[in-house]
């Protein structure tokens, strides 16, 4: 059985270029440390990049986000959820959702994220909201 986890992120940026290139991109420059500022600020020293997905709205909304559902890997195991806990959070002011996935299994994936505890900082453009592990039915 392959045990599945994704961790969810918002955050409020000035543009969709601003989140897309300068934050999420990774540094290639710099070999010893290639990593997103994305990754600094949530604290995790690695982790694979082509099993994020990132949305960027105008304004944060559940009704907009929920009309992507469908665009997102596995939703049916934690969508729920998670909007359960983004409506006990103040979205005014965001813009945009970042999803990390993970697994175990054979061929592991971000298996840091099982035992991923969130941000000790809260000044950084992105808050952690949620974690959940489940499994492929």
């Amino acid at each position: 059985m392959t045990k599945k986890i994704i961790c969810v992120w918002i955050g409020t940026f000035k543009s969709k270029n601003e989140l897309y290139q300068n934050y999420l991109n990774f540094d290639y420059e710099n070999e010893k440390e290639s990593e997103s500022k994305f990754g600094k600020d949530a604290e995790l020293e690695f982790y694979d990049e082509d099993f994020m997905e990132s949305w960027w709205f105008e304004k944060l909304d559940l009704d907009n986000l929920t009309k992507y559902r469908e665009d997102l890997l596995e939703s049916e195991y934690f969508f729920d959820e998670l909007i359960l806990e983004l409506k006990t959070r103040e979205l005014s002011n965001r813009n945009s959702i970042s999803f990390l996935f993970g697994e175990k299994s054979q061929n592991p994936t971000n298996e840091m994220l099982f035992e991923y505890e969130g941000m000790k900082t809260i000044d950084k453009p992105i808050e952690f909201v949620f974690k959940k592990e489940y499994e492929l039915k």
